[in-house]
């Protein structure tokens, strides 16, 4: 497996003539002030005018000499950098890497870029010094649909290579045997494949808009989807607080200050029946001696379960969802034919919490 790349002999063309014609209409210039030797100020100064007409020149031929090429063997990595400032060279062997790395990057789509927002899909090898890191796939994809083969070259790069195959999740990044990825969760727990802390449910505090609660041999743990209208609830106090300071130094007019009042009670009200609604409706997980439940509401307002037999589930973590343009990680249950996914919206601690949670009841029923 062998990538080369070149540098950019179109953009190192354009950059030495607009360099050599910057450097030119100087050059008289600095040439009178060397022959007067007039080093200071006059040769000095045209010398400093000219310079960015070097740089550019300097960047132009770049171009024409930079190129790198990786070379990947079953047994090796060799990497080789020629370029302006010499040439660079290393070769490790590929069972120095730590793994094969699936990840996903949300780029924003800047003021005057012609493309909104994309997410772009990467497979790397992954080295302890980044500087080794070797990528292996890359793909763009605008809308929320990921790469058809993004997932099983993952898994054939790890076969290949005879690597583990690594992901990023909440607390850090995941490590497993390529073939333990569709093995169910409770043969990784009894092999001691997978080492689960164990958490008593009776004494477990998930914390903030999460509640555990016991009916019969079912757990269950009720979620209060509530978090982005606290902080609506937040920015509201906070820019009411800010106009108040503002009225008080005559910043604004009384009329508009007092607009600004009145729209202050319809916020609240919307938000009090926003809350009331998610306080009222929670979104529910549920889990016994076979399955896991998970009830939530669906984009029609109607209540749907989903149930995953315990036997199909391969895991257990919090990770960033590729189908959206979002940091928070969600809750996600693999399975074999589906996930469940939930809960980005909890705090960081309350996920990690009730993943370590679901983890130890699914072993204590699989000992």
């Amino acid at each position: 497996m062998k990538h080369s790349q070149s540098g950019n002999r179109m953009a190192g063309t354009i950059a030495l003539i607009i360099g050599s014609g910057w450097v030119y209409l100087f050059w008289n210039n600095i040439y009178e002030s060397l022959v007067a030797r007039q080093i200071f100020p006059d040769f000095l100064m045209m010398l400093f005018i000219a310079l960015p007409g070097i740089f550019v020149i300097l960047y132009g031929l770049s171009q024409y000499v930079y190129f790198e090429e990786t070379t990947i063997s079953r047994n090796d990595v060799f990497w080789r950098r020629r370029g302006l400032s010499g040439s660079r060279q290393w070769k490790e062997p590929i069972s120095n890497y730590k793994g094969v790395l699936k990840e996903h990057i949300y780029q924003h789509g800047g003021a005057g870029q012609s493309r909104s927002g994309y997410t772009v899909y990467l497979i790397r090898l992954v080295h302890e010094h980044s500087g080794k890191d070797v990528l292996l796939y890359m793909s763009e994809s605008s809308v929320s649909v990921t790469p058809s083969d993004w997932d099983r070259k993952w898994r054939q790069y790890a076969e290949l290579f005879q690597l583990p195959v690594l992901e990023k999740v909440e607390n850090g990044v995941s490590s497993s045997d390529v073939s333990d990825l569709d093995k169910p969760l409770i043969d990784k727990i009894r092999s001691g494949k997978l080492k689960v802390e164990h958490v008593n449910p009776l004494e477990t505090k998930l914390g903030l808009m999460a509640k555990l609660e016991r009916d019969d041999d079912l757990w269950i743990v009720t979620c209060y989807p509530v978090w982005n209208i606290w902080r609506s609830l937040a920015g509201l106090i906070i820019i009411s607080l800010a106009l108040s300071i503002i009225h008080a130094y005559k910043l604004i007019s009384p009329q508009l200050f007092r607009y600004f009042l009145l729209f202050i009670p319809v916020c609240m009200i919307a938000i009090g029946f926003s809350i009331r609604k998610h306080i009222t409706h929670p979104e529910q997980l549920a889990l016994d001696k076979k399955s896991i439940y998970y009830r939530y509401r669906n984009k029609r307002n109607e209540w749907v379960t989903d149930d995953m037999p315990l036997r199909s589930i391969f895991s257990i973590s919090v990770k960033s969802n590729p189908m959206h343009f979002r940091s928070a990680g969600d809750l996600v249950i693999e399975g074999k034919n589906r996930d469940i996914r939930f809960g980005w919206w909890l705090p960081r601690k309350t996920k990690l919490r009730l993943k370590n949670l679901l983890l130890s009841i699914i072993a204590d029923i699989s000992a």
